[in-house]
């Protein structure tokens, strides 16, 4: 692993943990073009043709923060793994090809043109400008992607075992987790390009989920094609979210979110000592003026007796 000249582990992260983040996006971009070949071979519309990779797609977005250093090792890094997700969409294209599917060639013609641009921004801002990313990934965000899925496969599971409904590689799961994980950094989203992004993503995430479950249930071809574009519209917000992160100014950095924090606790502080001082002084105002009171009316009595 010297070739890759990994960073040095952060909080939250090991040495296999910076390593897993090196493979598995080769694994789910193996894994799409396996469905895509499949698909290309046995293309009826009977068969089964995208579990494997709707399961592991995901962490084909961990190479935005691939702990690699040497720029040469990154860009043929992202290189790899841009030509392995565009030849399934090119072997996907094929087959739709065959099987004269205007709408779908489109889709995936569209699926292409995304992932490329995605790979050209995250060269141009790793490699070009080495910007350091602002939404970091950890161990416990790698095992919670996995608790989550565990759920939805129980939801879609059945969608991939129905024989009659042609089911293909689809990031709606993808993005559920994604959207999830993003959520956690919203606090420090400042800009209302990311925030605009980020709520467009959940919104059209959830009306391709929707339109999805539509199509299975009523087999309405309407449903399908709904939910085929606004997936290429949240794959497209999603990639923009990835990239709008590593700019500064659409980020508000961990180091001035800790200054503010201790600028506002020490604010707090100081307030909370002067309200204790004005209370103090106060009280010993309190206390001169009843013994001052106590004096005069002891002094009034004695006067009183005297007389």
């Amino acid at each position: 692993m010297g070739f890759f000249d990994l960073h040095e582990p952060e909080d939250g992260q090991d040495r296999f943990f910076l390593y897993a983040m090196i493979v598995l996006p080769f694994f789910a971009t193996g894994s799409y073009l396996f469905d895509a070949l499949y698909h290309y071979k046995y293309h009826s519309k009977d068969t089964y043709g995208g579990l494997i990779s709707t399961i592991m797609i995901v962490f084909a977005y961990l190479q935005y923060c691939a702990p690699i250093r040497s720029r040469r090792a990154l860009i043929l890094y992202y290189v790899l793994l841009c030509m392995v997700k565009e030849a399934a969409s090119i072997v996907f294209i094929l087959g739709y090809i065959r099987e004269s599917d205007i709408f779908k060639i489109v889709c995936y013609i569209c699926f292409f043109i995304v992932d490329l641009l995605f790979t050209a921004a995250l060269i141009h801002c790793r490699v070009i400008n080495n910007y350091e990313s602002h939404i970091v990934v950890e161990n416990k965000h790698l095992f919670h992607f996995m608790s989550r899925l565990e759920v939805i496969l129980t939801i879609f599971i059945p969608v991939y075992m129905n024989i009659k409904y042609a089911s293909l590689t689809r990031y709606i799961i993808a993005h559920f987790l994604l959207f999830d994980f993003f959520s956690d950094s919203y606090s420090r989203f400042q800009g209302i390009w990311i925030k605009s992004a980020i709520y467009l993503f959940v919104i059209i995430t959830t009306v391709s989920a929707a339109t999805e479950w539509l199509h299975f249930n009523h087999q309405t071809i309407i449903y399908e094609e709904i939910s085929y574009v606004a997936e290429i519209i949240a794959n497209a917000l999603c990639d923009s979210i990835i990239i709008l992160q590593f700019f500064p100014f659409h980020f508000k950095t961990q180091f001035v979110q800790n200054i503010f924090r201790d600028a506002l606790l020490l604010k707090k502080q100081s307030n909370a000592a002067n309200l204790s001082t004005s209370i103090g002084e106060s009280t010993e105002i309190d206390i001169a003026q009843n013994i001052d009171t106590k004096i005069d009316e002891r002094t009034r009595t004695n006067m009183s007796e005297v007389f």
